[in-house]
Parts: structure tokens; C-alpha cells; sequence
């Protein structure tokens, strides 16, 4: 393909100061910064209407600052919240296969969700393949990938020391207290291929935690303890470019980016963009502002009470909804009165009208009833309310007569009172409000106890709350929702929920290396549990992402990690600038 030389005199002036601007009168405006650089870039010479590179990706994230400085293995869950903002410039072991599997692939699965991505559908990002035997994992290393060349360092290939070095260090620090407890030796057994070792056996966690989990971004040794953005160096599609505290984070084109393109049976490199930049406004109101006047072109987790006026007010706006992982729930403590009683946790979610919480969220897009513990979207494992057994199915028929009369039947024919703790976000007490009044018809009063959020995460993790607690919780991967949840053990069992049987099973799970065998066991886990009624599941979470349709070689996809990380996805991504001049903007 022919090439040419392009030079670029850029002018930036801040994202953030023209979305304010734009949001109403007054507001104050910040100075044009003008900076001329020379940029070689190579650009590939396409047909009319085909793919086109330059220009600038304006995205809008759901989680923003409330720390300063980068994501690190040394904060003990990682920077969670910061993630989103490291995902451009390093990048996993793992990726979900967005390409072959969604909606410009085969269409098993779009890609369009939070928290959950079905590992049958990942595939090798930093990594080409790997083996996976009792003893340990040998990992093969994807040749020909470079660090990206910055003032910390200089750019040089990808190598299995990298992976072993980043493992050690990750390891030893906070965030890697599960990792090391069940690993051995790490080490590099020639250029390209590394081996872990298990210290007591195979476990399937590994291959979760380390390979596309949310902290499992690879970095080099030399910015190993780095709290700097200007340091952050990785393999990943985009390069740091600044960080403004409070205005806006900005990315440019990584031109050695290992990863192409197939469209209409032409290979291109990739990204298309030559730069990304992410505005920081913590007014939510703003931010929508900014996307529906064009200001910002793609935008994830858009509040549900936004969808109607944004569809209304952007014409032209595309999007995609549905169903996220997890959602609320009424966790009830399964160790003391009156809810240690399996037949009083039924009725306590018999006499729940779970519809009502559903027709809460105000959305008229289909919402599952069922959407704990299984996830409806993933179909590797998603089971339907109608093919389960009578006794679960009757769990979700909101029935208070029989409800009152099955509290009567174990003793409580007068009914009881409880404490419910919920925070004081008004959702959390929304919700609150309208358990106790559907349990006071069931003859069960409810006091709420409303508690400021340190508080709140005090009294869950010590497992302190009391008889009940107001709370999301999580449907993730089906073997991580078996271990980390309902394992008598597990350090996120909020009810304290506790079978022999399921134990049993999630340990078998935890150790079989075939996928298919673990749906099965963990299918066979959750026919156990879930008559047993440990929580009272109200209403899922619910995700929406909105784009323009000037953003080209984009299908809808939203996820390719754990919780969430767009930005392979956003790699493919070209602009039609044609189309958003003739659109007005």
C-alpha cells in the first residue's frame, strides 16, 4: 500500500471548557493552549467512503477521578475506579474476541455488557496461547509487541522477563493477596514463554485474576512504583499524552500498535484516530449535555432517567440497553433469627413483588425478573426461570397470603421486626421504603437504619449489619460468582450463606481446567442454592451507551475485559468527517 508523510499543525483547546461553555451562560472559559509539532505518521491511502485515519475520539466515561494518581497493583484493589483511564495505553493478557464473536463476527454475544464477559469467547491479547496442567500454566508471549517508546524508557520488544517481573511485583503487593496464595515459582523458561506454577494444585482463579481481571494490565519493570501519569508506559493502542487536573485526560495515536484491521478484506493498521481525549465533569447533567450537542462522541453508562430527553433532543443518536451485572438485592443473614430459617427466607421473597422494583427503573426495555444469579446475556450458562424447578419458580410469584401464611407455618404467626441498614443515597432508601411497606402486608415490620457509606462498608465487611442489609451485589463470571460468593468461606458471602454440598461443588469447580465441566457444576451449584433463598433479589442493574453515527467500523460493543474496558473496541473506531459536518456538527 502506498504511504505518505503527513505534517500536522495541531491546535488543542481544552474538551472540558468547551463543554461547560456550551452547557449555559456565565460559565467560565479557559485559555486556547496552541502547541506545533511535527508528527510522521504513516497513513495508508483508502478508497472513497472506506476507512479514514486522523481526528480526534472524544469519550465519555462513567467513573472519574477520585484519586490523582495512576491505577497500581500497590492500592489494595487497585485503583479501581482509575482503571478506565489506564486501559488506553496497557493492556491484558486476555481480551474478549470481540471480532470474531460479536456482531461483526458470528453475533454469539455483543459485547455490549458490564462485569461479565463468558470466557469461551476471550482470547490471547498479550499472550498467543498457553497450556494449563495440575501443576502450573505455562504462558506463550505474542512476539513482535513493543513497549511504547517514552522519556521513562526507550521502546523495545515484549518479552516473557516482562510478564515474569510484572507477576512478582504484582504478588507481593496489596492487590495481589489472592494471586500469591495459591502460586509458586514464575519464571521465564526462554524468550517468549514463561511458566507459573500452582503451590498446591491447579486453580481457575489464575486464569481470571491475571489475565483479564480489572487489575490485570501489564507494565514494564522500569515504571515499576511509578505514581506519575507522565511515567505510565504499556503496549496498548494509545500513548499518555497530558493529564489537565480537572479538565480532561488525553491519549495519542500509538503508530507501533501491534493490532490490525480486516475490513472488506483489507488490513489496516491500527487505531484510527490520532488522538483520544476524555473529558472530566463530574455534573452528570453536563456531561449529557456535551454528548447530545456533539461535544463528546461516544459516552458509556448513561443514567436510565437520561435515555428519554437524550433520544428526544440528539436526533440521530444511536445506542444500546440492556441488562448489567448485578443489581440490588435485600441481603438476609442466614446465621441468626429470624432468617436462619430457610422456609422464612422463602417467604420473605414470595412476599416480595419484585415487578414493582423492576417498573421502578422507568425503562421500556424488556428487564429479566431473573436476573440473579444468573446472567441472562451469557448463554454459556443462563438458564430460564421456566426451565427451573417449581419450588425456585415459585420464589418469583409474588404471593403475600401465601407468604404470611408460610411465616405463620414456622412460627412467626404474629410476624417480627427487623433492622434494615441502607445507605442514605436516595435509591438505597427509595428502595428501602418499599420493603417495608410490601413486608408490612406479610405482618413483617422493617426499621430502617440509614448509614453514611464508610459506615455502611464497616458493617458489610465485618459482617455486622444485623438481620438485613440493603446492597448490590454482583453476577459475574459464573465460576468467580461460585467462589467469591457462595463458598461458606467466600470473603463477598454477605448472607453468610453456608451448604455443604455447594462447597463441595465450588471446590470442584475452583480445580477443573475443562469449561464446559465447570458450567456443569456450577449449574448444579445454584440448583441448591437458589431455593434456599439467601437474599431477595429486587431489580438489575441496567447499562445504556449512546455514540453518534459519524463513529465508523463500530457495531455497538461496550466490554472486552472483566468490569469494563472499551478501549480495544475504540482502537477499530474511525470518524466520518464528512457525515458529521453534513449531521451540523
Amino acid at each position: 500500500m502506498k504511504k505518505r508523510i503527513l505534517w500536522l499543525g495541531l491546535s488543542f483547546l481544552l474538551v472540558a471548557s468547551l463543554v461547560l461553555a456550551s452547557c449555559g451562560p456565565g460559565e467560565e472559559e479557559e485559555e486556547e493552549e496552541e502547541e506545533e509539532e511535527e508528527e510522521e505518521e504513516e497513513e495508508e491511502e483508502t478508497a472513497v467512503g472506506g476507512p479514514q485515519y486522523g481526528g480526534t475520539l472524544t469519550v465519555g466515561l462513567a467513573f472519574l477521578f477520585s484519586q490523582t494518581d495512576p491505577p497500581s497493583p500497590d492500592i489494595a484493589d487497585g485503583g479501581r475506579l482509575q482503571l478506565d483511564w489506564l486501559y488506553p495505553i496497557q493492556e491484558s493478557p486476555l481480551s474478549g474476541d470481540f471480532v470474531t464473536y460479536g456482531p461483526r463476527g458470528t453475533g454469539e454475544f455483543a459485547w455490549q455488557l458490564r462485569g461479565n464477559n463468558p470466557r469461551k469467547f476471550m482470547k490471547g491479547q498479550l499472550l498467543e496461547s498457553w497450556e494449563i496442567s495440575e501443576e502450573k500454566v505455562v504462558w506463550h508471549v505474542r512476539q513482535g509487541i513493543y513497549w511504547q517508546g517514552r522519556d521513562v524508557m526507550e521502546s523495545r520488544e515484549l518479552v516473557a522477563d516482562d510478564f515474569v517481573a510484572w507477576l512478582l511485583y504484582f504478588r507481593e503487593a496489596p492487590g495481589g493477596v489472592s494471586f500469591k496464595s495459591y502460586t509458586g515459582d514464575i519464571y521465564a523458561t526462554d524468550r517468549y514463554t514463561l511458566e507459573i506454577e500452582f503451590s498446591d494444585g491447579y486453580n481457575v482463579m489464575l486464569m481470571y485474576e491475571v489475565t483479564f481481571e480489572d487489575r490485570a494490565h501489564i507494565f514494564p519493570p522500569e515504571i515499576q512504583g511509578s505514581s506519575r501519569w507522565e511515567d505510565q508506559v504499556g503496549t496498548g493502542p494509545f500513548m499518555f499524552k497530558e493529564y489537565v487536573v480537572g479538565s480532561h485526560m488525553a491519549y495519542e495515536r500509538n503508530p507501533i500498535w501491534w493490532d490490525t484491521a480486516i475490513i472488506d478484506g483489507v488490513e489496516y493498521e491500527l487505531p484510527f484516530v490520532n488522538k483520544v481525549v476524555v473529558p472530566i465533569i463530574p455534573d452528570v447533567a453536563t456531561q449529557i449535555a456535551a454528548l447530545r450537542t456533539g461535544k463528546i462522541d461516544w459516552h458509556e453508562q448513561i443514567p436510565a432517567v437520561y435515555w428519554p430527553s437524550l433520544l428526544e433532543t440528539a436526533p440521530g443518536i444511536l445506542s444500546a440497553k440492556g441488562v448489567a451485572a448485578g443489581g440490588a438485592s435485600v441481603i438476609l443473614n442466614n446465621t441468626i433469627a429470624p432468617f436462619n430459617d430457610v422456609d422464612v427466607r422463602r417467604a420473605m421473597m414470595i412476599g416480595t413483588d419484585i415487578e414493582k422494583f423492576i417498573q421502578l427503573i422507568g425503562v421500556n426495555i424488556p428487564l429479566p425478573i431473573d436476573w440473579n444469579p444468573y446472567y441472562p446475556p451469557d448463554t454459556s450458562w443462563y438458564k430460564p426461570l421456566v426451565e427451573w424447578p417449581e419450588d425456585v419458580q415459585l420464589l418469583y410469584e409474588y404471593n403475600p397470603t401465601l407468604a404470611k401464611q408460610m411465616l405463620k407455618d414456622a412460627g412467626y404467626p404474629d410476624g417480627f421486626s427487623i433492622d434494615l441498614v441502607s445507605q442514605t443515597l436516595p435509591a438505597a432508601l427509595d428502595r428501602s421504603a418499599m420493603i417495608k411497606d410490601q413486608w408490612a402486608k406479610i405482618g413483617v415490620e422493617v426499621n430502617i437504619r440509614a448509614v453514611d457509606g464508610a459506615t455502611f462498608s464497616e458493617l458489610t465487611y465485618n459482617q455486622t449489619y444485623g438481620e438485613a442489609l440493603m446492597r448490590g451485589i454482583e453476577t459475574a463470571d459464573p465460576v468467580v460468582l461460585l467462589v467469591r460468593w457462595l463458598r461458606t468461606d467466600a470473603i463477598l458471602n454477605w448472607p453468610m450463606y453456608s451448604n455443604p454440598e455447594v462447597d463441595e461443588l465450588a471446590d470442584l469447580a475452583l480445580v477443573e481446567k475443562d469449561f464446559d465441566e465447570q458450567m456443569r457444576l456450577t449449574k448444579e451449584a445454584m440448583l441448591i442454592m437458589m431455593p434456599e433463598a439467601p437474599l431477595v433479589s429486587l431489580d438489575p442493574n441496567i447499562d445504556g451507551h449512546f455514540w453518534w453515527p459519524w463513529l465508523k467500523n463500530y457495531y455497538g460493543e461496550r466490554n472486552v475485559g472483566d468490569y469494563t474496558n472499551p478501549w480495544p473496541i475504540l482502537a477499530h473506531i474511525w470518524i466520518d468527517q464528512d457525515l458529521k459536518l453534513d449531521m451540523g456538527y
